[in-house]
Formats: structure tokens, sequence, C-alpha cells
């Protein structure tokens, strides 16, 4: 049992390190959104709409339609300031609402694009199981940021 603390004790300094070595510290924390979406927002709005993807600290929302598209450019303030407060070390600058692609008109794509797809809740609470005994709670929070975006950044051909 010794020896799996120790792994354990090294693991719990390594993921921290490794985020701040590689410049990772700021990404993670806005990308936990994707993770604690439902949560911040409003029943309606996470049944609705979805976070997308980060691109220079803009959040892209994509919504189930159009109506919307437009209700949430009308609470994109108080939105961006909830969800700013809830981020630790970092800021989004900004967000974008898209409809879904099924409601867009088929457009050719091209090459692999990288998509942001959930993974199931069953996999995400089994997940959650296996590191419940992780005394720390931050390095247990940073484990499932990493497994959850790992699992939830998906490549797909266009």
């Amino acid at each position: 049992m010794k020896k799996d603390n120790k792994q354990l004790q090294g693991l719990v300094n390594l993921l921290p390190q490794l985020s701040k070595h590689r410049g990772w510290e700021e990404q993670l924390d806005m990308h936990s959104l994707f993770v604690r979406w439902s949560k911040l927002v409003d029943r309606d709005v996470a049944l609705h709409c979805k976070p997308l993807k980060i691109i220079k600290k803009v959040l892209w929302v994509e919504v189930e339609n159009s109506a919307w598209l437009q209700q949430l450019q009308f609470q994109s303030v108080p939105l961006l300031e909830i969800l700013n407060n809830s981020l630790s070390i970092s800021r989004l600058e900004g967000l974008r609402f898209c409809v879904a692609e099924h409601e867009q008109a088929e457009k050719p794509k091209t090459g692999p694009v990288l998509r942001y797809v959930p993974p199931p809740a069953n996999d995400i609470a089994a997940f959650e199981r296996q590191v419940e005994s992780i005394a720390d709670k931050d390095v247990r929070e940073a484990l499932i940021h990493f497994w959850y975006l790992s699992q939830a950044c998906k490549k797909e051909e266009g």
C-alpha cells in the first residue's frame, strides 16, 4: 500500500507542475467551464446550449436554434460575468453564439476538425468514483479535468 501512496503522491506533485511548466494553468481553468457548465448556468440554458470551444479567450456556445441564439445575445453580459466569477486564474474576454450544425445548411468541410463532445454522464461518474480516494480535493479535481478534456476532445473528419 505504501508504494501506491508514493505513486499517488508523485502524481499529486506532477499534475500541477506539468500544467504550470507547459503554461496550461490558464487554459485548464477556462476549460473547466465545460465540466461545470450545467452548474453555472440556468437549467433552461444548460438544456438548450453547450460550450463548444474557446478561441483567444472567447467562449463559443452552441445553441439549439436561432431563438436561443437571440435570447443569449441579450443575456451575454450577465452570463459572461457569471462565468468569469467562477474562474480562479483566468478570464474570458467574450462570448460568441452559433446555431447547432443540424440547424444550419450543410456546407462542405475540409480536413479533420477538433470538436468538443462531452463524455457520457455514467463515464464521468465512474471516473469520479475511481479518484474519490484521492484526499487532496484540488488534485482530485485537476485529475478529473485532465481526464474530462482528454475524453471530450474528438477529431472528426470534415
